[in-house]
């Protein structure tokens, strides 16, 4: 026998057989929900039975990794069945079930926004596939909505697809055992961003842009690098310059350390030095001695400002002894390449057995009061992105 179908919007139905030995009590439904553009099959799109004048719900389920879903729920007269899923214009449908197992394909058509396709990448090598990371958990969390839209604890494979809805800011985490977590802030029309992404460390020709749906949707190619932890690994701090002869810590200098500060919570199983260096002017043990004091003035804001262990993080200063120019004592130099000397770096100098976060979701860390500052906050007063699309 076949369904009768009695209301259906983008809905594509193909129906199974009666399986002989199931239960006349109970109906049991199964098929895939799909992106109604491109047939892409969507993840962990909810997918809930009603009777058919939606007031009982008889049961609800997520999809997979492929996007398919099977639901057995009790045998009524008709059902009303509802997919939806974040960024996707929800779909439901009403229908008599003949048979005690039917198959319904549903298509969802997506809001206004972006779509990433995302891969990740070991930051070592070279974009090439044979470098790709699998076995990576991805979450993403909705700040403008406060809620979790995507939880992978352990992705089988190196892309994902995710769409940024507009007006939205959202936050990625991705981490991996032996790397470094990866935080990644995202604005959809949100504080004068028609799309901001911050800390995704991408650069053409790894973004591939295509508008479509009038316009509506953009498409975007996306790469991730996940840096492995290593004790000695150093990482120069972009902005953290001091003035000629001075250890304040400037305005843009703060910024850059509340970044810091969040990377350091995100990655709570990594001790870190925070080494200061100056330029070549001056005599060589003042600069020593300077650089110390830029450091330590560092090390300060972190920890009294930001909350950071003061046990997790040393500092050093390295005076004048590894300029990155030329201007060493003599050469005629501009002011901004003797900046460029006045830097700060940190380095891994320990790691813990266990990342203390890692049984936490995103959620639980954006939203533990006692553990991050604001991430939304901090951003709305930088407003700075990595890349910028009009």
């Amino acid at each position: 026998m076949t369904s009768k179908l009695i209301i259906a919007g983008l809905c594509f139905f193909s129906f199974a057989g009666v399986q002989a030995q199931q239960s006349n009590t109970t109906t049991t439904f199964l098929g895939t929900i799909s992106d109604a553009a491109d047939g892409k099959k969507l993840v962990q799109s909810s997918v809930i039975v009603f009777d058919d004048m939606l007031k009982k719900t008889l049961g609800e389920t997520l999809t997979d990794a492929n996007g398919h879903y099977s639901i057995t729920v009790p045998k009524v007269a008709r059902y009303a069945i509802k997919a939806d899923k974040s960024t996707y214009f929800y779909q439901d449908s009403v229908l008599i079930a003949d048979s005690n197992t039917e198959e319904v394909n549903l298509r969802l058509k997506v809001k206004p926004g972006y779509q990433f396709n995302m891969t990740i990448f070991d930051k070592a090598y070279e974009h090439n596939p044979i470098n790709t990371l699998k076995d990576c958990k991805v979450e993403i969390y909705n700040n403008t909505i406060r809620k979790q839209e995507l939880t992978i604890p352990k992705l089988d494979k190196s892309t994902f697809h995710f769409v940024f809805s507009e007006g939205n800011h959202y936050t990625m985490l991705v981490r991996k055992p032996g790397y470094l977590n990866r935080r990644i802030e995202l604005y959809v029309n949100v504080n004068g961003c028609i799309l901001c992404v911050d800390g995704m460390g991408i650069k053409e020709p790894d973004v591939v842009q295509l508008m479509t749906n009038d316009n509506q949707t953009g498409h975007m190619l996306g790469t991730i690098d996940l840096d492995s932890i290593q004790v000695g690994k150093r990482f120069q701090l972009n902005n953290i310059y001091y003035d000629f002869d001075k250890w304040d810590i400037r305005p843009e200098a703060a910024k850059t350390l509340d970044k810091l500060a969040v990377f350091l919570k995100d990655n709570a199983n990594i001790k870190v030095e925070l080494g200061s260096h100056t330029d070549a002017r001056g005599a060589d043990e003042y600069n020593l001695l300077l650089s110390d004091k830029r450091a330590e003035a560092a090390v300060a804001y972190l920890t009294n400002v930001q909350g950071i262990d003061a046990e997790r993080i040393t500092h050093k200063g390295y005076g004048e002894l590894s300029l990155i120019n030329r201007c060493d004592d003599g050469v005629t130099c501009a002011e901004n390449e003797h900046q460029m000397n006045r830097r700060t770096e940190i380095k891994i100098t320990g790691i813990t057995d266990h990342d203390p976060l890692w049984e936490k979701s995103l959620q639980q860390i954006i939203e533990d009061p006692n553990l991050y500052r604001k991430v939304m906050e901090l951003e709305k007063k930088e407003k700075t992105s990595l890349n910028r699309t009009k």
